[in-house]
């Protein structure tokens, strides 16, 4: 455990870069490539003023278990303290490159693949993804994230595949998705796809958010309110609160004045960022009705968070599990050169995250914690990841 806990290296480096004035800036990069023994390392890259190397080294570390869960790869994570919120077009391609310039010495298809996160999106990915082929004068040919050509190629699938994970715990308890409101946090591509493949499941998605507001939609959002919300979200630095100018029943609520697990719902599904909901919030949602909360963020949940989740006896989907539906085509080598529809990203992305479920079921049962599956979630990974230490030695 001493030797899983160290990762196997820290990066740190200088990213200077110049603005839209011609003057020089400088942010700190990081990436900490925390655990390959399982597979080259894969984990997201964060743009954020609050990242820091602990922040990077926490992601790194929960990331080795949620990758083995889902497939063959190591854990690693990184990013830089740059705000893309406040930035040009311009300068955000410019601190792409220049990030990408020191941090190509440490990636590729064999070693480690970085991908999207806070603040990364698929336009700096396609930056840094330029600038990477042009250091290396090759195309990587990979299948996922930065090393993929600079594009996702399902972006839905995360998204589906928190939803599907959520609807296989429901029909395990005897309950199901049909006619439950559910709110969302975020407002991104996961949050989004979430919210659409509720919808597909008979759900009703009543809330979003970002991190200036949330938006309640009473009667539930349709597959036309959420593609207006998508197209207005394709925008860079587009506002959730730009929604309220096409829609003529939704409730806006600056963040200022509560918050969305205020609001009456039967599940919830924070997809937004890492300690969204605290024990607090868990008190309020039980006050109001809710019966399970399902992670399609990265450990959007506190640990006190989640203790008083199991103390009620809610439905719980822990992020290591739900977060496994883009590994349904990695693990499939589908990428740049296959073309899925969406039924076929659909249908393959539930197989996948069903046969998750059992094998999590499987070792919470087995360990003597049935229906736990946060427990099951991290003995499944870690036997894995433990398993190929112990065969690999001291190194």
């Amino acid at each position: 455990m001493k030797t899983l806990m160290e990762p196997e290296r820290v990066i740190q480096f200088r990213v200077p870069w110049i603005d839209d004035e011609g003057s020089s800036r400088v942010n700190r990069g990081f990436r900490v490539q925390f655990s390959s023994a399982l597979g080259p390392y894969m984990g997201g890259l964060r743009f954020h003023p609050e990242t820091t190397h602990g922040i990077a080294k926490f992601l790194g570390f929960e990331t080795i278990f949620r990758n083995a869960l889902a497939g063959p790869y190591g854990g690693a994570h990184g990013g830089s303290d740059f705000n893309p919120m406040d930035k040009s077009e311009s300068e955000i391609m410019r601190f792409c490159q220049s990030y990408m310039t020191e941090l190509a010495n440490y990636i590729g298809p064999h070693t480690d693949v970085p991908t999207s996160g806070v603040g990364v999106g698929p336009q700096e990915i396609g930056y840094m993804f330029g600038q990477y082929k042009r250091l290396r004068q090759l195309h990587p040919g990979g299948t996922e994230g930065i090393l993929s050509g600079g594009a996702y190629h399902y972006p839905q699938a995360t998204g589906y595949g928190v939803a599907h994970f959520a609807n296989r715990i429901l029909e395990s308890r005897g309950e199901s998705m049909k006619g439950k409101r559910c709110l969302i946090s975020g407002s991104g591509t996961v949050a989004l796809n979430v919210a659409h493949k509720l919808l597909d499941l008979g759900a009703i998605p009543i809330g979003m958010s970002d991190n200036f507001s949330y938006v309640i939609e009473d009667q539930g959002f349709t597959k036309k309110s959420l593609a207006e919300l998508m197209r207005i979200k394709e925008k860079r630095n587009a506002r959730l609160g730009a929604y309220i100018m096409s829609s003529t029943t939704a409730n806006y609520h600056p963040i200022e004045e509560g918050r969305l697990w205020e609001t009456p719902c039967d599940y919830a599904f924070p997809c937004a960022i890492q300690n969204d909901v605290d024990a607090d919030d868990v008190r309020l949602l039980v006050k109001n009705g809710c019966k399970g909360i399902f992670e399609g963020a990265n450990f959007p949940c506190t640990d006190e968070a989640v203790s008083l989740i199991k103390q009620h006896g809610l439905a719980f989907g822990p992020n290591k599990a739900l977060n496994g539906g883009s590994f349904a085509l990695i693990t499939k080598n589908l990428g740049a050169s296959t073309q899925l529809s969406d039924e076929e990203v659909d249908t393959i992305v539930k197989e996948y995250m069903y046969e998750l479920y059992d094998r999590v079921a499987a070792s919470a049962q087995e360990f003597n914690a049935a229906g736990d599956l946060h427990m099951g979630a991290n003995i499944t990974a870690f036997m894995s990841v433990a398993s190929a230490m112990f065969r690999q030695g001291v190194v």
